[in-house]
């Protein structure tokens, strides 16, 4: 019996054997066969003369390394942003898809057929890549398309699946069998792709051609005969439509049908530009140069940034493509477009002699809050700001003016950095670049500075603010605040220099709007006022929470601690010496929930005032909502009393006997917000506080009755429909009460605010410090 064991073991291993020296010699063959096989049945379509025009075999050469994937989706954005992934498909072959989302896109295993889903609208596509087609489908098709999708038909025709089962149920259909299944299955019928130059798009995509009309040219200029002169005339110039060598390469490949770009040929030969609609040429007097804004025609991506060009018969062209000199500081110079129908506009571009005035414009530096920030944003677009207060201290909005000046621009010395400004007092100022900024965060250029003929000494930076054409508000060049600089101001009024004497370094200055759409006589500027270690800031709370240090070059030479800046006005007083504004307006209003600002209520006839300071829009940015509540704001009494985390609402007691301020608690839908109304009371040191529930509670009167409030909606500035609601003395005595407690520093505030006494006081007009 064991010699029958041992004969059958041994058969067994000399089978397992054989099979594996067959399953080697099949290993070996299909090895040599795996170049051919390996190849994508895509690629060899996109590679075969009958499926490709001879015009798109370069194109397809000419693919970058990361775009060689047969379907490659791109996305648009950045992944990890919430919600689903937007982008496009771009095949190998210039099958392109706009618009599609990143789980919406589906693919045959091969790559041949493609279908978006519904994210985003009621009907989808598919789209047949062998034979440039595309059928426009519905929800219900998609679905029973996605029951046959791993029978679609491949590049090479009909196939047996790797089972190798040939009933109909699991074969990969044939070319013919799916024609007729769709007939049968889709109620659209099938569309061919449209060539675009070198990709393939459904029709539905196709943009509608911009105007082939192109932007006008400025006319030259007519030049008059003078006796024994010869006039030379401007050469001709025409513009002719540009396309990029391909579309498919192109990050947004419908641009150059949507936005055109042309052409500039000048005198019948073409130039190295392309222009747009906003090109602003303009010619010099004697028509033998030009300024205009364009594009290098060469340059292969189609997001280019606009510069500055000049031809002139001596030099040629020439281009300037920064609109300021390397800086380190956080501002920006960007190209001026006056608004359309804006008489008061200046001309962008002009000429001057031989040199050219480009206008350009400075950004508006913002903060993200209202009040303190820890670090400065550029804005180049309009933004609104405070012009004036109503009387319940909701804010006037206006935009914001933009600073313009321009760059002197000579064809002859193209390496020179010149500026010219308005004019003050008649005369324009001049900066010169003499000293390029440091590699240090922070750091500006230095430039030297002329009114008129007259050199102002010293070293100046180049932000600056004219104020109605009387006084330019300087900055003079050194080192940055953030870094230990004094970052002081310097007002010129056209015979002398103010020094603007300021408890704080200057970082960025920018006007106040003006009641008329004009600038006001004041300018805000944005001081570096603390330092903040990381670990002590929190962005969802006000900045009364924060425990600031003062500046120190030390602490923000670390990486663990940042500024904190604070915005200020300054403005000329009668004598026209410019001077801090004091940080308090003066109300005898009851203020809105919505109001802005900071603000004192000085109650003579009882002996008494209160100042609330610091509070914060919700969205806690530099874009206004005047129907947004203000909230974590700080109320201090004359007595020393402190309540942390109020908005700007208070009411005198008509005995003297404290204050009501009003505290938003929490937002809620389709029912009532949630607010606290406390009565805060210097003569007992002691704090009441009831709960109120409403959209928008006013204060409106504190007699011998009780406390009078309304409820209005948050977009209502009228009280008056509103029913009136009164809070009565039994109501008080109700109330939760809770005794306010002297800190070191003086204060006497809730047990859970002790802990901001000493950051209070250290507020540069903390008004009981005085």
């Amino acid at each position: 019996m064991s010699v029958v064991l041992s004969l059958v073991s041994i058969a067994v291993l000399a089978l397992c054997l054989l099979v594996w020296l067959l399953s080697r010699l099949r290993d070996k063959s299909g090895d040599q066969a795996a170049p051919a096989l390996a190849k994508p049945p895509a690629q060899a379509a996109a590679a075969s003369p009958k499926e490709l025009s001879s015009q798109e075999l370069p194109a397809q050469a000419e693919q970058a390394p990361e775009d060689k994937k047969d379907v490659s989706f791109r996305i648009q954005g950045e992944r990890g942003m919430g919600g689903p992934v937007f982008g496009d498909v771009m095949c190998a072959d210039g099958v392109y898809l706009p618009h599609v989302w990143e789980s919406d896109i589906h693919t045959s295993f091969d790559g041949r057929w493609l279908r978006t889903g519904f994210y985003d609208s009621e009907t989808a596509h598919l789209v047949d890549r062998k034979s440039r087609r595309s059928w426009l489908i519905r929800a219900d098709e998609a679905e029973a398309l996605d029951a046959v999708h791993w029978r679609m038909p491949r590049w090479s025709g009909e196939t047996l699946n790797e089972s190798g089962i040939a009933d109909d149920a699991h074969v990969v259909m044939a070319d013919a069998s799916f024609e007729a299944w769709l007939a049968e299955n889709l109620s659209a019928a099938a569309e061919p792709l449209v060539q675009i130059r070198d990709i393939w798009l459904p029709k539905e995509w196709v943009p509608e051609q911009a105007a082939e009309q192109p932007p006008k040219l400025a006319a030259p200029p007519l030049l008059k005969a003078e006796p024994g002169k010869l006039a030379i005339p401007a050469p001709e110039l025409t513009l002719e439509r540009h396309w990029p060598p391909a579309l498919r390469h192109l990050r947004s490949p419908l641009a150059p049908l949507e936005q055109p770009n042309w052409r500039l040929q000048m005198a019948g030969k073409p130039t190295p530009w392309m222009l747009d609609g906003d090109h602003a040429m303009v010619w010099r007097a004697d028509g033998q140069a030009l300024a205009l804004y364009a594009y290098p025609a060469d340059d292969a991506q189609e997001y280019r940034e606009r510069r500055l060009v000049v031809w002139t018969a001596e030099h040629g062209w020439q281009q300037w493509d920064a609109y300021q000199p390397y800086d380190r500081k956080s501002w920006s110079v960007y190209g001026y477009w006056p608004e359309d129908g804006d008489e008061r506009a200046q001309p962008t571009l002009s000429w001057m002699g031989e040199q050219v005035l480009q206008r350009v414009a400075l950004d508006t530096p913002a903060t993200e809050r209202l009040h303190d920030g820890t670090s400065i944003r550029i804005i180049v677009s309009s933004i609104e700001g405070c012009a004036e207060h109503e009387r319940n201290g909701r804010v006037k909005l206006k935009p914001i003016p933009a600073v313009s000046f321009c760059w002197l621009r000579d064809p002859a010395q193209p390496e020179v950095w010149r500026a010219l400004s308005e004019p003050v007092q008649g005369k324009p100022l001049i900066w010169t670049l003499s000293k390029d900024a440091k590699d240090e965060q922070g750091e500006t250029s230095a430039w030297n500075l002329q009114w008129g003929d007259k050199h102002i000494s010293g070293s100046w930076a180049l932000e600056h603010v004219i104020v109605r054409g009387r006084w330019a508000v300087l900055m003079p060049f050194g080192r940055a605040p953030v870094r230990g600089g004094a970052g002081q101001l310097q007002v010129w009024n056209g015979e002398r220099l103010q020094t603007v004497d300021l408890p704080w370094p200057v970082e960025r200055i920018r006007p106040v709007p003006g009641k008329n759409e004009g600038m006001a006589l004041r300018v805000e500027l944005i001081a570096l006022v603390a330092s903040l270690d990381d670990k002590d800031w929190d962005p969802s709370t006000g900045s009364w929470r924060w425990p600031m240090h003062s500046v120190s070059s030390s602490h923000l030479s670390r990486p663990d601690w940042r500024p904190v800046y604070m915005l200020r006005e300054i403005a000329p007083d009668a004598q026209g010496h410019w001077r801090l504004l004091p940080r308090w307006r003066e109300v005898s209003q009851i203020q809105h929930p919505c109001a802005d600002g900071d603000y004192v209520w000085r109650d003579a006839a009882r002996g008494d005032a209160l100042w609330w300071w610091g509070g914060q829009n919700q969205r806690v940015d530099s874009y206004w909502s005047g129907n947004e509540c203000r909230i974590e704001g700080v109320t201090m009494t004359r007595s020393g009393l402190a309540l942390c985390g109020t908005g700007p609402c208070a009411c005198p007691h008509p005995a003297g006997e404290g204050w009501a301020v009003l505290e938003f608690v929490d937002h809620h839908y389709a029912r009532p917000n949630e607010w606290k109304l406390h009565w805060l009371n210097p003569v007992e040191k002691e704090l009441r506080t009831l709960v109120l529930g409403g959209n928008m509670p006013l204060i409106t009167a504190w007699d011998n009755q009780g406390l009078h409030w309304v409820d209005t909606q948050p977009d209502e500035d009228d009280a008056a429909g509103a029913a009136a609601q009164l809070v009565t003395l039994s109501m008080w005595n109700k109330a939760e009460m809770e005794p306010l407690r002297q800190g070191a520093n003086g204060l006497w505030l809730r047990k859970q605010d002790l802990r901001y006494a000493q950051a209070l006081l250290g507020q540069d007009d903390c008004p009981w410090s005085r």
